[in-house]
Parts: C-alpha cells; sequence; structure tokens
C-alpha cells in the first residue's frame, strides 16, 4: 500500500536476494490465486515484508517452483510455492486495498476521486473473496480506518502520536491475526510498531502537498507554514524510537527455517527503513529555511 517497507537491495547477498524475490513473486502469484487477477496490481513491498515475518514467526519452510508470468515470460523465475502464509497475505493486501480506495473515494476530489471509484470496482470480486474468509479481520480493518478517518476529520487538536496510535491498532492485528501464543505476541508487537512508523513517514511524506490542498496532516498544525531542520530532527528522533521497538521484536523470533530469511528481516529493518525515512526527510525539509545561528540562540 505504501511501499516503505523494503530493504535495501544493494546490501543483500546474491541469495539472499534471489530469496526475497522468490517471495515477492510467490506473494503475487498467491494473490491472483486467492483474490484474482486485478488484486495484483496492489502487490507492495510492504506485504511481502509481512509474508516473510508470518513464515518465519509459523515456522514456515520455503518450497520453491519455476514459473514464468505475463511480466516475465521468456524466464521462468523462482517462487515460493504453496505457502497458506502467503495465501493469508494476498487475503490481507486485499482487504487493505479495497477499504483505502473507499476512503480515497469518500475524501478526493476530482481525478483522484475518479482513480479511486475505478480502482474499488476493480478491487470489489478481490474484496468480497477475502472478507468472506476472514470476516474478522476485516471487520477490524473497517472499525480501525474509520475511527482514523473521524479522528482526521474532527479532531481540533490533531496529535501526530495519537493518529498513528489508530493506524498503529490495525496493522498489530494484520500481522498477528490468526497466529498464537509467542508468534502472536512478537507479530503484535511488530505490527504495532510498524503500523505507527509507516503512517508518520507517510504524514511527513505528504506535508508539502497536503499543505498545499489543504487536507489534514497530523504535522500541519506542529511545523506551520515553514518547517525547520529542528523539525526533522524531532520526526527523525520520533521514527527512530518506533524502529527501536520493532528491532527489540525482531530479536525474539527464533532462528527461521531459512537462514536468509533473517538477514533479509535484519536488512529491512536496519537499513531499510532508516534510508527510507532519509529520503522522506530530506525531500521536504532540506528545502525549507534554516535556522540562523543567531536565531537558535535566541
Amino acid at each position: 500500500m505504501f511501499g516503505y517497507v523494503k530493504p535495501m537491495k544493494p546490501e543483500l547477498k546474491i541469495r539472499e536476494y534471489e530469496c526475497y524475490q522468490a517471495y515477492y513473486c510467490g506473494l503475487c502469484r498467491a494473490m491472483g490465486g486467492c483474490t484474482g487477477e486485478c488484486s495484483r496490481l496492489t502487490l507492495s513491498y510492504d506485504f511481502v515484508f509481512l509474508a516473510v515475518i508470518r513464515c518465519c514467526l509459523a515456522g514456515e519452510q520455503p518450497s520453491y517452483r519455476k514459473y514464468r508470468c505475463l511480466l516475465h515470460p521468456t524466464k521462468r523465475r523462482k517462487t515460493v510455492d504453496g505457502s497458506p502464509q502467503l495465501d493469508y497475505c494476498a487475503n490481507a493486501s486485499a482487504l487493505l486495498a479495497y477499504h483505502k480506495c473507499r476512503d480515497d473515494l469518500a475524501d478526493e476530489r476530482g481525478a483522484k476521486r475518479f482513480k479511486a471509484r475505478l480502482a474499488s470496482l476493480m478491487l470489489h470480486r478481490a474484496y468480497r473473496l477475502a472478507s468472506k474468509r476472514y470476516p474478522a479481520l476485516d471487520a477490524s480493518v473497517k472499525e480501525q480506518l474509520e475511527r482514523l478517518r473521524e479522528y482526521e476529520k474532527n479532531t481540533q487538536s490533531p496529535s501526530p502520536d495519537e493518529a498513528a496510535a489508530i493506524f498503529g491498532t490495525l496493522m498489530r492485528e494484520v500481522f498477528s491475526h490468526g497466529l498464537e501464543g509467542s508468534a502472536r505476541r512478537i507479530a503484535s508487537e511488530l505490527g504495532w510498531s510498524l503500523g505507527r512508523w509507516i503512517y508518520l513517514v507517510d504524514a511527513a511524506d505528504d506535508l508539502s502537498e497536503d499543505k498545499k490542498r489543504k487536507r489534514f496532516n497530523p504535522y500541519l498544525p506542529l511545523f506551520g507554514d515553514a518547517p525547520t531542520q529542528r523539525d526533522a530532527e524531532t520526526v527523525r528522533i520520533g521514527l527512530t524510537s518506533l524502529l527501536q521497538e520493532a528491532e527489540r521484536a525482531f530479536l525474539l523470533m527464533d532462528s527461521p527455517p531459512c537462514p536468509d530469511l533473517r538477514e533479509i528481516l535484519a536488512n529491512v529493518l536496519y537499513l531499510g527503513l532508516p534510508n527510507a525515512a532519509e529520503r522522506v526527510l530530506k525531500k521536504e525539509f532540506s528545502s525549507q529555511p534554516q535556522e540562523t545561528e543567531k536565531g537558535a540562540k535566541q
């Protein structure tokens, strides 16, 4: 959905990258098989990460096969096949994508509203299939997104942490749904931390556009019309704290069935996510006026 949760590919070993790519292709195939071909258009790095996490926590040994696809017809690609956790992630992705489209349909105007309407029509069948398989998850996702929408519409003094906590609650359920025992607790903590991190990074990424379009953004009341480098550091500290929470949960995981999976997850948490946050902060804050030394002393 957002695309922030991905590895830093140059730092992966070749076999680790091939393993990650196999999960990416496996999730794409699972989406086609579980929720229809149209749902494959919503494939995101975020849900590939979720798939790897859940496969590790469930102790699921990857089974590989080679397939051709429309995007790569000349060469068969190594793909994780026959994974219940990939099937779950395919359905969870369809639920979130559909509800996000419905939210955009209510909030957007013009071309973006038309795009959201078209996407929701394309994803309706995928949503119907996924909601039948996971009605409790569907109800939870819908409830939290409605809470978030009401918060963004009606609050008079928005707090980034309060808004992020709602999305964190949603992702906590998505990460942990159907798991049991320690696996559920670890997944819950990862979802809670990363859900808040995703919301805050996305809010920072949309800061200038939301200001221009006069849309809700929890950072606008804090930073005003001219965010400074000091404001960027405030955001950076908050995001780093959330990543540290996620990293502590990650360290509680048992050894995965495939050693490459732990290296992939470590790459995402320790390199990929901080790199994504820095890109956002550089884009949104580097062009803002610097505080002078005189102003800083005052």
